[in-house]
């Protein structure tokens, strides 16, 4: 049961810390309150904040508290950067099949806090489009907030990896593309509204498909497949 209950409030405080609620350099709340908020003994807590420090996460300072050191455990995933346009073609199909499943698990968990980080983060995208600014950025944002609303640190480590060679890949899509950029960033908008809605209705299948349909959409945008 005490086993149980420190992988439980390991999770949370995992997740919170590689999502970023936390960051660098913060110092968690005191141990009586986070034992509070999880409802959990502190020697409970402690096991769960102990295999923290193991992972390279928190560092404790007499009398100070634990602070954050980083968002990511060590050992946590590196891909290189993309060498060729077949290696672009490579990282969109793996990320169809590693977003596909985060947008399935968000809908299934509908988790509250998630699905409004993921309105917001296409709210965010929809105006800077429409503002005429740089949408790359809260492009990927979107699809990170779905990596999250799964409550899986496992996702979400894999698509932070992947960052770099996600933003590549937009802005190769959207400086090769022979669409206007207007018409571009429409279809963009739509297929995003799709993911959330499907999410946001808890259909597991249809938030599969949408996303699947989005990055594979994508693909045909850079080599007009």
């Amino acid at each position: 049961m005490a086993q149980r209950l420190c992988d439980e409030v390991y999770e949370v405080l995992m997740q919170q810390i590689v999502a970023g609620e936390y960051s660098v350099g913060a110092r968690l709340p005191s141990e009586l309150k986070l034992a509070k908020a999880a409802g959990v003994s502190r020697p409970v807590l402690r096991h769960a904040l102990a295999r923290l420090r193991n992972e390279g996460l928190i560092r404790s300072r007499q009398g100070a508290g634990n602070f954050v050191v980083r968002h990511e455990a060590r050992g946590a995933l590196e891909f290189g950067p993309l060498q060729s346009i077949p290696d672009v073609h490579r990282c969109l199909e793996f990320r169809a099949a590693l977003e596909s499943a985060c947008a399935r698990h968000a809908a299934v968990l509908q988790d509250n806090a998630g699905l409004d980080e993921i309105g917001h983060a296409m709210e965010a995208m929809e105006q800077a489009v429409a503002n005429g600014a740089a949408s790359v950025e809260p492009d990927f944002e979107f699809h990170l907030a779905i990596a999250r609303a799964t409550r899986n640190r496992f996702f979400v480590i894999s698509l932070e990896a992947l960052r770099a060679p996600v933003l590549f890949g937009i802005n190769l899509t959207r400086s090769l593309s022979k669409e206007p950029m207007a018409q571009r960033l429409e279809q963009v908008r739509a297929e995003h509204r799709r993911i959330y809605e499907a999410i946001r209705a808890a259909d597991a299948d249809a938030a599969d498909m949408a996303m699947a349909r989005h990055v594979e959409a994508g693909i045909s945008r850079l080599f007009n497949e």
